[in-house]
């Protein structure tokens, strides 16, 4: 591998920069508001979003002038909150008050003002959240925090179910997964917060018995509900490698304190051979055209990239921004047995030269599609909706469809309504 190395410096946000961002993942929550609270060019990217992802009506902005800032607004925010209240034709169950990084230079006193709302409005919970840039490398970034909070809002149940969570990954899980299945077969049912429409019913998340991380961002999520509520976890990041694939259900099989019965058995069987022909499918199809992998679309790119090259797909380049550690052995294996696959920081100050253009290839990954002007580009962000076999195979398709299309790249990115 020709670089593998990652710099933090000056970054460079290209047009295919973004994700879902700290408001959409927060409208998860069923029968809740936001109120952002900040200075006025603070809010246009969420702004925007909610008008493009529909969810417009429930998102609202206290704009902060300089007046603000000097003598505080603390007390300003129980009556914009009030204001609120009063032009909405239903009163929400939950409402999420943002605050940007200007407030960690403030100081603004969360509690005092948590306690005062909670006493004028008892039958609404209240949480503060952070959107702060500044923080995205440290443990709590606004991904991460925004998360904790959506799960705190769960309440201790009288008891635990058999019901399983999906804890992290913000699209539920397809619902041709073998995981579905399985999950039945020994009378659970898999259960993801975008499966609810209202707050009392997403408390039933409360009592799952276990909970599956399937995305890093949710771990402290996931760590506060077995901490408050006893709720064990199991992290199992998507891999689209067979092999890695069948040691994740092994590891569940553990996890579970399980035997998959015959019937589940060969439901993953089967499901491995629909992969396996999928990959052989696609790899004719294919033939040696190049491709570019992205951690735009998977969580581990360099494993995606190991997985399709030990397959015979001719996979030429990974932009990724950095390296996850459960991705490293793969980066490592990278390095050592295939040194000719290229590997770059998109995110790099470098990246704005744009002088690396491939257009004759496929990208799997919208960051290393713009900077390469891949005339190909695979429908596939953040695994969404992957897992298991059925991610392979799903993953096997878009490929495909991906090398009958042509200049598909920003109508893509508008599908998905990223955000910086």
């Amino acid at each position: 591998m020709s670089c593998g190395c990652f710099r933090d410096s000056l970054h460079y946000s290209s047009p295919s920069h973004g994700d879902w961002g700290v408001v959409r993942i927060g409208m998860l929550l069923p029968q809740s508001v936001q109120l952002f609270i900040c200075c006025s060019g603070c809010g246009r990217h969420g702004a925007l979003s909610a008008i493009h992802q529909g969810y417009k009506d429930r998102l609202f902005y206290l704009y902060l002038d300089q007046s603000d800032i000097v003598s505080g607004y603390d007390d300003l925010i129980p009556e914009a909150v009030g204001e609120i209240l009063s032009r909405l034709e239903k009163r929400p169950r939950a409402m999420l008050l943002f605050v940007s990084c200007l407030d960690d230079l403030i100081g603004t006193n969360h509690e005092a003002v948590l306690e005062e709302l909670r006493r004028r409005h008892p039958e609404i919970r209240f949480a503060f959240a952070h959107m702060n840039p500044i923080t995205l490398n440290e443990a709590l970034s606004p991904p991460v925090s925004i998360q904790k909070n959506l799960y705190a809002m769960l309440d201790v149940p009288k008891e635990k179910d058999g019901g399983i969570g999906c804890i992290g990954n913000l699209e539920r899980i397809s619902d041709r997964s073998e995981l579905y299945f399985l999950i039945r077969s020994i009378g659970g049912k898999l259960r993801h917060i975008s499966d609810y429409t209202s707050f009392d019913d997403f408390q039933e998340m409360a009592a799952c018995k276990k909970n599956l991380l399937l995305f890093p961002p949710g771990r402290a999520a996931a760590r506060n509900l077995q901490e408050r509520l006893g709720t064990e976890f199991l992290f199992l990041p998507t891999t689209y490698d067979l092999e890695e694939i069948a040691e994740n259900y092994r590891r569940l099989e553990e996890f579970l304190a399980c035997r998959w019965k015959a019937e589940a058995k060969q439901c993953l069987e089967e499901s491995r051979k629909r992969a396996e022909n999928e990959m052989e499918e696609t790899r004719k199809t294919l033939g040696d055209y190049p491709i570019i992998v992205d951690d735009t679309a998977t969580i581990q790119p360099f494993g995606l990239a190991l997985t399709l090259l030990k397959r015979g797909f001719h996979v030429v380049r990974v932009e990724a921004d950095a390296c996850a550690p459960f991705d490293r052995a793969h980066l490592e294996e990278l390095k050592k047995n295939y040194p000719k696959v290229e590997s770059f920081q998109p995110i790099h100050s470098s990246s704005v030269a744009m002088d690396r253009p491939l257009p004759e290839s496929l990208a799997l990954g919208f960051e290393g599609g713009y900077l390469a002007g891949s005339k190909h580009v695979a429908d596939l962000f953040m695994d969404g909706g992957m897992f298991g076999y059925d991610g392979v195979i799903s993953l096997m398709r878009s490929m495909r469809e991906g090398m009958k299309k042509t200049g598909a790249l920003k109508s893509l990115i508008e599908s998905k309504g990223l955000v910086v």
